[in-house]
């Protein structure tokens, strides 16, 4: 398995997988790293050899595992994945055409949707590669979720997220405060990707005049190492805001958890921003990406 490689179009990473599980996005990478440039053949999985691809480690007879294995692909019908293309057209599509799971042969068959076998096929620029051994291993399904949107900026060592899109890619509930993503989502992907990919995660505040309050949590630059580039050459690194280097930009959730984001769709409502900050959110459309195409264009891309 060490030598399984999961690689696709860097537009995957714009779709949130919602409630999908730690053990179901293992499923799906597994599949995702066998499927490639296989075109819209149909492939073919033994359960044993899934279970293996996917690190799974509990004991699951073949209905149970039968029905895990259906259970990724409802999740991923119900999602109506979307992009947008160079027209602008939002295509809605349903990834797989084919999923054929037998728990009587212990077998999934599956064959990727002819029009949108891009996302797995002929990749030459512009995709998310990384090891499915190194992903498996990873216990959170929010770090494994930032993992491989992190390693769509492999070379460059900085990947910039608005709050906004942060809770929409993640999945993270709508309910949560600043201090319960520090707490259920931060956390753990601090504590398994930190070791891993040497990550630091620093909080982007909005500035409030003073008098005002308390600066509001509206996004986040997640700053790892950067791996090197094929063939020796130095990879391009992109430069952290200047306000992130700063302590007033490190300062803990705790002192912004009861802050409400104020609204700045309101001309003249919100408060003064510095230049960084100003920067962030302009490059996202105010609040977050625009779509795809803002997600791609508002911060470099990967190669």
């Amino acid at each position: 398995m060490s030598d399984e490689i999961v690689k696709y179009s860097n537009q995957f990473n714009n779709q949130a997988l919602r409630k999908f599980t730690a053990l179901d996005l293992d499923l799906l990478m597994a599949i995702a790293s066998r499927v490639r440039d296989k075109g819209t053949d149909e492939v073919a999985f033994t359960f044993e050899e899934l279970k293996r691809l996917a690190g799974l480690q509990r004991n699951m007879t073949n209905d149970e595992f039968a029905k895990q294995i259906a259970n990724v692909n409802r999740r991923l019908l119900a999602l109506n994945f979307e992009f947008q293309n160079e027209e602008h057209d939002i295509i809605q599509f349903a990834l797989f055409a084919g999923f054929v799971t037998s728990p009587t042969k212990r077998t999934l068959t599956v064959s990727v949707n002819s029009r949108f076998s891009f996302l797995l096929n002929d990749l030459t620029s512009q995709f998310t590669r990384f090891e499915l051994a190194e992903f498996t291993a990873l216990r959170s399904s929010y770090a494994k979720e930032c993992y491989r949107r992190l390693k769509q900026y492999r070379q460059t060592g900085v990947w910039k997220v608005s709050l906004e899109d942060f809770r929409r890619l993640l999945d993270v509930p709508k309910s949560y405060r600043p201090s319960e993503i520090n707490k259920y989502v931060l956390k753990p992907i601090e504590e398994e990707l930190g070791p891993l990919l040497n990550l630091k995660v620093h909080r982007k505040y909005l500035k409030k005049k003073p008098g005002r309050g308390r600066a509001s949590l509206v996004g986040f630059e997640f700053e790892f190492d950067p791996e090197k580039v094929p063939g020796g050459a130095p990879a391009p690194r992109v430069e952290l805001s200047g306000s992130v280097v700063t302590d007033e930009a490190r300062k803990s959730l705790r002192d912004v958890s009861k802050t409400p984001v104020p609204d700045l769709s309101v001309p003249g409502e919100g408060p003064a921003l510095d230049p960084d900050t100003q920067a962030f959110l302009d490059a996202h459309g105010g609040h977050g990406f625009a779509g795809a195409e803002g997600y791609v264009s508002g911060w470099p891309s990967a190669a």
